[in-house]
């Protein structure tokens, strides 16, 4: 751990008494022993009362007239004018704090702090910043910004309130077909529980029948008629109740945060649906929508003072002569110059490899400088690539520093030492054409090319990195993209020589090509489509026009490095479908760096996306951020707009660019964006700082914890700090970083823990301060993970809820549990804790000495039974469901490392899998041999419990039943195999170490049988079923020896 990540350098937490130097502005200084909990304002009273007993004390002003100044531990100067803050929240270098006058707009410097402190980089920094394209960005995007406010403004408190609570509800009000099934057997009629809680804490409730289509307002009318016939009131009389306070009144679901504002049919809003699918009772609070109004912050937007910067030389740029692209008759050219701070062995040689790309496509053969010695690495070398009016617009030049040298037995291998990627175009469409000096990258771990095409272009702000110099050929004037005026007389004239140049060809010719474009549409996305292929497809572009999902094949098929193909492209996108989101996500990806083509995807998701389908692919959304050209893209300005105008959305995405702040190449291109959220947040910027805060003080905790405390006094420790005022005040009455509906009360001390584990989690529980939390749950429980990468947990969770999502569109209900889990940094993050669940371990534990050493195969099902004596089908049929779902996941995803210990069951009977630290088939190994033998888990454990305790369960129908809904589960995520290869493939930039090349998706290949037909597929999946059904009693030795190892 680096000394600077506590609360005082050197320190994981300060003494509770410090040493404070306090420097006056009369010259005096004033030496205070504080608190290390002590707030600024009551410091500066004490250094006031003490400044009266030293000389020049008539010199000083009033203490408001002043504020506090120090160092902080990232070696930068810091005014704090929040003074409620404590000062061991302060991150000082020193405990030494400067008296000053504070200058210039005090509203705007709090703000910019606040920002700061949040999104973990000083905006400062920001202002330091000199390239047009940050200044530029940042005073555009404010306009994005600004028009959010407006809209959430637009219709009043109403708009306000809808931005606060959006509506939780499905992309569609079309019912899955099994709730279908449920809610025809009530005849559509859904019951719900209508509480009314008075000012003095008195509660009524009603229970009141009404459709699924219903809307709220409808609700709420029949709530007021079933009171107006309680107390006797005319049915005129109520009509005229119903007139007036319908639309007075809102519903809230009660214990939670979730408002039904928007009149959607009651059966759309999530809650309603999953209370549905386990036959409860779906419990509403009447609040009227006054209160809630009243309740809300003011909506408000502050220009910072840089809105204006960089305009000038903006303008000055534009209004140079340029030349077009098009009218340069020469190839590109590129001086490679010499290198620095290249660290290899002496009698290694070195040389420079550049080529150029579009995408992951080059657009020619890359090209090598001669090899020189490593101690003086100049070349001065002239390199020539493609004619220059080919090169696309979102061409880049990637380089490498390679190193050559000899191994014993004389064999010569050459390797790359560092990378860098330069766009050819810089955000204002100019070509670069001037010397730079490119700091470059690490090769990521496990690359074995030589370029590093989708890795982020720029130099590494790292200035003691391997730095190599190069020089563009100069021209008389800049040289500019052509505009798209050009494009489109350069298509006309390509279609119409291809039209005078075409051959007659017959019908069946035709016919033939076009089966063949059907074949390579229906192909996954990492299917290799041959240049012959790639051509025919080309040549029937039009016909693609009927198969508008066919547009990634077909871009991938035309030619970058031919502007006559790129105009006809950008021609035909003109007429092109509008495609479904899932299908335009895939244009987002790192092969598809094209701006109009990212624009069109952008436009797709603006017609067709809903808030929460957004949701469901925000992670790679995010992901695709790193995959533009530029800063300020169609993609990065479509989620700031959908993040500032749906507060649930806005959570998520702040959550994920926080989360990886750390790395340094994606730093400053995820700041801008998440310092533009925050200003666009207005007054709940202070919910999500509240998080931040809270976060890095259960950090701080555990650091300590780890390094500085015996087990053994690890309860006690963590107790005696969380009674500390300053962590009352930091982990108490916030929202909860997994579900902003989720508001977090007093910590319930007694019950929060540090597990058993080697990164020592804690285990925290919260009261739930809402009214009715009784009848929602009143706790909260949350895992606090310091120390593990839980990104490839969430990529994990989130492929469970898409497949949860498929299956319940086909008619499966399958009852996964995709707990809430959210990375919030390096190796930091928060995991929701699944209520009334234990593991099969201790479920087998408590089953006596044969359940645990695995030889009681029946624990399981006794357990359940004890649990459901009222429910004892309904928990055997959620079982079952659940773990045909899980089968199936597990299969597809290569989930490894699969043990009694993360798996856990429900007392409803629900079977989840937890811990996904090995997926794609990353198995553990021991002794160089696979511990897992069986392609998913499907112990005799969970056959008795799927055949009620058979010990012949293979011949019960109930588990021929199982097997079939496994098979049906199967085929549907094969039918969808595009989308969840699609998913993985955008994630290949987050670094997640099991996912790092195209080889770790094909497995994904493999298990959904892509390249197999249909019946080949379910006999493919039935002898995987059955591997796993014959040899699950190598599952139970595995357990047996894990068990008998924990005990």
């Amino acid at each position: 751990m680096p000394p600077s990540s506590g609360e005082l350098w050197g320190h994981h937490l300060m003494p509770q008494q410090v040493l404070v130097d306090c420097l006056l502005p009369n010259g005096i200084l004033v030496q205070l022993f504080v608190n290390r909990d002590a707030t600024l304002e009551s410091i500066k009273a004490n250094v006031w009362i003490e400044a009266r007993k030293f000389p020049l004390y008539h010199l000083l002003l009033d203490p408001a007239s002043y504020i506090f100044v120090s160092i902080t531990q990232d070696a930068e100067k810091e005014e704090f004018y929040d003074e409620t803050r404590r000062l061991c929240d302060l991150r000082l270098f020193q405990p030494v704090l400067k008296v000053v006058e504070p200058k210039g707009n005090r509203e705007e410097k709090m703000l910019n702090y606040e920002i700061g402190m949040t999104i973990g980089i000083p905006t400062n920094d920001f202002n330091e910043m000199k390239d047009l394209e940050i200044v530029t960005f940042r005073r555009n995007i404010l306009d994005i910004c600004k028009d959010c406010v407006d809209l959430r403004e637009s219709a009043g408190k109403e708009s306000l309130a809808l931005y606060a609570y959006p509506p939780n509800v499905e992309s569609t009000s079309n019912l899955p077909k099994h709730l279908e099934d449920k809610l025809a057997s009530y005849d559509n009629f859904v019951v719900v529980c209508i509480w009314v809680v008075s000012d003095d804490g008195n509660r009524t409730k009603f229970s009141v029948k009404v459709s699924h289509k219903a809307t709220p307002i409808t609700v709420i009318a029949e709530t007021i008629r079933r009171r107006s016939r309680m107390m006797g009131i005319t049915k005129e009389h109520a009509e005229r109740c119903i007139d007036v306070y319908s639309t007075a009144y809102a519903l809230k679901v009660c214990g939670s945060d979730q408002f039904l504002l928007q009149e959607f049919p009651i059966s759309q809003y999530k809650y309603v649906r999953e209370c549905v699918a386990i036959d409860k009772i779906p419990q509403f609070m009447l609040l009227t929508r006054e209160g809630i109004y009243a309740a809300l912050p003011e909506n408000n937007f502050a220009m910072p003072s840089y809105a204006q910067r960089g305009l000038q030389a903006l303008l000055d740029i534009n209004n140079k002569q340029t030349i077009s692209l098009w009218e340069i008759q020469a190839n590109l050219r590129i001086r490679i110059l010499c290198a620095t701070y290249v660290n290899v062995k002496e009698s290694c040689k070195i040389f420079v490899r550049a080529g150029v790309f579009h995408g992951t496509e080059g657009l020619c053969e890359p090209q090598d400088t001669k090899l020189v010695e490593s101690n003086n690495p100049r070349w001065n070398e002239w390199l020539e690539f493609l004619y220059i009016p080919d090169i696309p617009r979102s061409a880049r030049l990637c380089l490498s520093i390679c190193c050559v040298s000899k191994r014993k037995n004389r064999k010569v291998i050459s390797y790359p030492l560092a990378w860098g990627n330069l766009q050819m175009f810089d955000f204002n469409d100019r070509l670069l054409n001037e010397k730079v000096s490119l700091n470059l990258w690490a090769m990521p771990q496990g690359m074995e090319d030589s370029l590093n095409p989708i890795g982020l272009p720029g130099s590494n702000p790292d200035k003691e990195t391997p730095c190599i110099e190069i020089e563009f050929d100069k021209f008389s004037y800049p040289v500019s993209y052509p505009p798209e005026s050009h494009f489109e007389e350069l298509a006309h004239m390509a279609s119409s020589r291809e039209r005078r140049s075409q051959y007659l060809e017959t019908a069946q010719s035709r016919k033939k090509e076009e089966e063949l474009v059907i074949d390579i549409i229906k192909r996954d996305p990492l299917s290799e489509i041959y240049d012959q292929e790639k051509e025919i497809l080309w040549k029937r572009r039009e016909y693609c026009l009927q198969h508008p999902h066919s547009l990634p094949k077909l871009v991938s098929a035309a030619k970058w490095n031919d502007r006559e193909q790129v105009a006809q492209l950008y021609m035909l996108l003109k007429k092109w479908p509008q495609l479904k989101p899932e299908v335009a996500l895939e244009l987002l990806d790192c092969s598809f760096p094209d701006i109009q083509l990212r624009r069109f995807a952008v436009t797709c998701f603006e017609m067709g996306l809903t808030d929460d389908k957004l949701q469901q692919f925000l992670l790679q959304l995010v992901q695709a951020l790193k995959f533009e050209p530029h800063l300020d893209s169609p993609i990065a300005r479509f989620l700031l707009k959908k993040s500032l105008l749906n507060q649930r959305i806005g959570q998520n995405f702040f959550w994920l660019l926080k989360s990886e702040m750390h790395h340094t190449n994606i730093r400053v291109r995820f700041g801008l964006i998440l310092e533009a959220f925050c200003r666009g947040c207005g007054p709940y910027l202070r919910m999500l700082s509240r998080q931040v805060e809270a976060l890095d003080k259960l950090t701080k905790l555990t650091d300590m914890l780890k390094s500085d405390v015996r087990e053994d006094d690890h309860l006690r420790v963590l107790q005696e700090h969380l009674r500390q005022p300053d962590y009352q005040e930091a982990l108490t009455n916030f929202m909860s970083p997994l579900n902003n509906s989720h508001r977090l009360g007093d910590i319930n001390l007694d019950d929060c823990r540090v597990m058993k584990s080697k990164k020592h989690p804690l285990w925290i529980v919260w009261t739930n301060p809402d009214s009715l939390a009784d009848v929602w749950f009143p706790n909260y429980k949350i895992i606090f993970k310091h120390g593990d990468d839980l990104r490839q947990d969430m990529l994990t969770l989130q492929l469970l809820g898409v497949m949860d999502v498929l299956w319940k569109d086909a008619g499966l209900d399958l009852r996964l549990i995709p707990y809430g889990c959210v990375s919030t940094g390096k190796d930091v993050g928060v995991i929701q804790v699944v209520r009334q669940a234990e593991t099969l371990m201790e479920i087998q534990s408590k089953g006596g000495m044969k359940g645990a050493i695995q030889i009681d195969s029946s624990a399981l099902h006794k357990w359940i039974s004890m649990k459901n004596k009222d429910k004892y089908d309904q928990a055997i049929d959620t079982f079952t469901r659940s773990c045909a779902g899980y089968c199936v996941a597990t299969f597809i995803l290569g989930i490894g490392d699969r043990h009694s210990e993360n798996i856990m069951v429900t007392e409803e009977g629900q079977v989840f899998h937890i811990d996904f630290g090995h997926f794609l088939n990353h198995k553990k190994k021991k002794f160089g041999i696979n511990r897992e033998r069986v392609p998913f888990v499907l112990t005799e454990d969970f056959m008795r419990v799927i055949t009620r305790d058979s010990d012949k369960a293979q011949k019960q129908e109930s588990f021929k039943k199982f097997a079939k809904m496994c098979m049906e589960a199967y085929l549907v995520l094969r039918e969808n195999a595009h989308l969840l290869i699609n998913l993985f493939t955008m994630m290949l930039s987050c670094g997640i170490p099991e996912l790092q090349s195209l080889d770790d998706i094909s497995y994904l290949r493999k298990t959904l049988a892509v390249e197999k037909s249909e019946r080949d597929a379910v006999e493919y999946f039935s002898k995987q079923f059955n591997i796993a059904v014959g040899e699950q009693w190598k599952q139970k030795v595995d357990w047996f020896f894990h068990n008998v190892k924990n005990m």
